[in-house]
């Protein structure tokens, strides 16, 4: 790919074959690092931002961001993650946070495309809580992103069922950005996850245990905003 970088139908055919490669969510050989780590995954962020100028049809950018999305469903430790650590590397993301900002307000998981089990998580949430697991890739969305994400969580909080597994994602997302953005400056929408919360604490299924562990997980945790 780097290679033909303005190969539009070489990076076309590249993308998506890697990006069904890694949508199953299995890590690969160890031995691909050399060729797949950081610099690679830098060299994708930079064709999200910036696709080649023979890209007449608009399509590179989004292609490149769900090979990237997908490529970051192997990891499991952030601390280790090769998609986090490119991203700490730099400084500007515009294009890249706004399209997982959008995806994930659509519900969308573009990289959903073999239906077997057991099945990988929702791959744009994840990589939110692995962005915001992580303090300086958190910085890369403005404050009126950030707003938006939790505008996101609070419904999604307030839609899902106990026993989805996506709404255990959404606490965890609620507390990483908690933790790792300029929340405590305008504490955005903290009324109505304190409603979520109590709502989710006063489930009396065997579904909602864990969830509600995380919910005292989170409280304790910020009783600056919880215990007022």
């Amino acid at each position: 790919m780097r290679s033909n970088c303005r190969n539009v139908t070489c990076l076309t055919y590249t993308a998506l074959l890697l990006t069904m490669i890694f949508s199953m969510g299995e890590p690969m050989p160890i031995t691909h690092s050399d060729h797949l780590g950081v610099d690679f995954v830098t060299f994708l962020l930079e064709l999200v931002e910036n696709p080649p100028d023979t890209d007449v049809e608009e399509q590179i950018s989004d292609l490149v961001l769900n090979l990237v999305i997908s490529y970051n469903l192997q990891f499991t430790n952030t601390a280790e993650n090769t998609v986090v650590k490119a991203l700490a590397r730099i400084s500007v993301a515009k294009t890249f946070t706004e399209k997982i900002l959008l995806l994930l307000n659509r519900e969308e998981d573009p990289v959903r495309i073999f239906d077997h089990q057991p099945a990988p998580p929702h791959s744009v949430l994840k990589l939110f809580v692995d962005i915001f697991t992580n303090e300086r890739t958190s910085t890369l969305f403005y404050t009126n992103d950030t707003k938006v994400l939790i505008d996101i969580i609070v419904r999604q909080l307030t839609d899902l069922s106990p026993g989805d597994t996506r709404r255990q994602q959404y606490l965890e997302l609620c507390r990483v950005v908690m933790r790792n953005s300029s929340y405590g400056d305008h504490q955005h929408r903290r009324d109505d996850i304190c409603k979520c919360f109590t709502l989710i604490f006063c489930e009396e299924s065997e579904k909602s245990v864990s969830d509600q562990q995380l919910v005292r997980n989170i409280s304790n945790e910020f009783p600056q905003f919880f215990k007022k």
